[in-house]
């Protein structure tokens, strides 16, 4: 395939740069004019070269000094901020990161003005965003071929591994510029990477490579050249560092443009997701529910934990999930795919051995049940307090606010929760109607993520 075709629809025009280089000159020259304790400049993907056309979006750091304390800093940084917006005949909302940051819009362009501290060493940083100046000098200085990194960060959206967010949990875009460092360009990049597996681990300076598996437990590890005590690549799942490596393979095998604008596939029917979930056996429950009023940032991380607890408790009452997920769009959609959602009202429980220590108090706790001897064991058998999951399910849900705070709900879930509709059977075909819903079913039976 020839690179260049893809490289055309994704790096901007010639006028498309000259009006972005008149509103970075514009937007300096307004922040310089009302800079009085702070640096401005222009960071991001635009500052390195690296944008992608038709991606209106501008990063501005004002640099402050060190000494200023953190509450001033963000109270100064927003005030500053308003008025660059202000000048610049914008709108703007607070937006939350480490701490507070501008999110503003003039016309067709989205401007994030982020308050950072003017640190000299990067190690030695006093908030996460202090190190994006150090990352913009660097690549400034060193990248070569920053259209090979357009031609990664399409590969990373078109398989939608791209964005370090707490929903992607993927490559961001200072990895993707590491990574062409590293390789040179983006052919030798997916060549190597189609035979990674995790724990593979990339280096820029004199670092002990031993050191660094040891330092970090993640599947892709990338020194930051500019703070050797930093994993770049943290955010990466394992999940989506497989699914990148199964995309360099593949496009290895057989490279096509489809790689880098994938056709746009028609979600199946009701009736064809509603066959695969039959077909496996297997018992589906939705747990459906208004999406609360929190960013993504807060929403996928508390949901995710949210299902790692659900399972837990499932499990402490002998009820097995096969596998569990979660979507949402407006609404949001717990998948709990359960290979044992039945089990007997009597639980047996093998107690301690006979000539045991510890016989006798297992016969103490249990003096008011039947006990009983198989194999040298003392035996007891109790009843269930649930039978079912649908059950279960039930119960934990109609639980007053503090109960389901206990039992590992999270404080932004908890009032949505309790409205939950909890579905399952032939009357999933009703969840089945948002066709947003059915698309990430189909990807849910679909994921393969073998790459051998």
């Amino acid at each position: 395939m020839d690179l260049k075709t893809a490289l055309r629809r994704i790096k901007p025009k010639k006028k498309e740069e000259k009006a972005m280089k008149r509103l970075s000159d514009k937007i300096m020259k307004v922040s310089e004019k009302l800079a009085e304790n702070f640096k401005p400049m222009i960071c991001g993907s635009v500052a390195k070269g690296t944008w992608l056309s038709n991606k209106n979006e501008i990063d501005l750091f004002l640099l402050f000094s060190p000494s200023l304390p953190r509450k001033k800093l963000e109270e100064e940084g927003l005030k500053a901020a308003k008025s660059i917006i202000k000048k610049l005949r914008g709108k703007y909302e607070i937006a939350y990161a480490e701490h507070p940051y501008l999110r503003g819009h003039a016309r067709k362009y989205q401007i994030d003005i982020v308050p950072c501290y003017d640190i000299k060493n990067p190690e030695k940083i006093q908030s996460a965003v202090d190190r994006t100046p150090h990352h913009v000098r660097y690549i400034k200085q060193n990248l070569l071929y920053p259209d090979e990194v357009r031609l990664l960060k399409q590969f990373c959206m078109a398989n939608r591994v791209y964005g370090a967010d707490v929903k992607t949990l993927g490559f961001s875009g200072y990895l993707c510029e590491l990574l062409i460092l590293k390789y040179g360009g983006f052919q030798d990049l997916v060549r190597e990477a189609s035979k990674w597996r995790a724990g593979h681990v990339i280096i820029f300076t004199e670092i002990d490579k031993k050191h660094a598996i040891q330092k970090f437990k993640n599947p892709l590890i990338v020194i930051d050249p500019i703070d050797r005590n930093r994993n770049v690549a943290a955010a990466v799942s394992v999940e989506s560092f497989y699914k990148f490596v199964k995309a360099c393979k593949e496009y290895m095998r057989r490279p096509s443009i489809e790689f880098f604008f994938p056709k746009k596939i028609k979600p199946p029917s009701v009736r064809e997701i509603a066959k695969k979930i039959q077909s496996r056996g297997t018992e589906f429950f939705v747990l459906e529910f208004k999406r609360p009023d929190v960013v993504d940032d807060v929403l996928y991380p508390q949901a995710r934990r949210f299902l790692n607890n659900l399972e837990s408790v499932l499990k402490n009452n002998d009820l097995r999930l096969h596998r569990k997920d979660f979507f949402s769009n407006k609404t949001c959609y717990l998948i709990l795919e359960f290979d044992i959602w039945k089990v007997p009202k009597i639980d047996k429980n093998i107690g301690p051995n006979i000539f045991s220590k510890h016989a006798e108090e297992f016969l103490k706790h249990y003096k008011k049940a039947k006990v009983f001897i198989e194999n040298e064991n003392w035996v007891v058998e109790k009843e269930r307090q649930f039978t079912d999951a649908l059950s279960f399910l039930k119960d934990f849900f109609s639980k007053n606010e503090n109960e389901m705070l206990k039992n590992g709900v999270p404080n932004n879930l908890v009032k949505t929760l309790k409205k939950i509709k909890i579905t399952s059977g032939k009357k999933l075909s009703i969840v089945l109607k948002d066709k947003d819903f059915r698309a990430f079913m189909k990807e849910y039976f679909e994921k393969d993520l073998n790459v051998i």
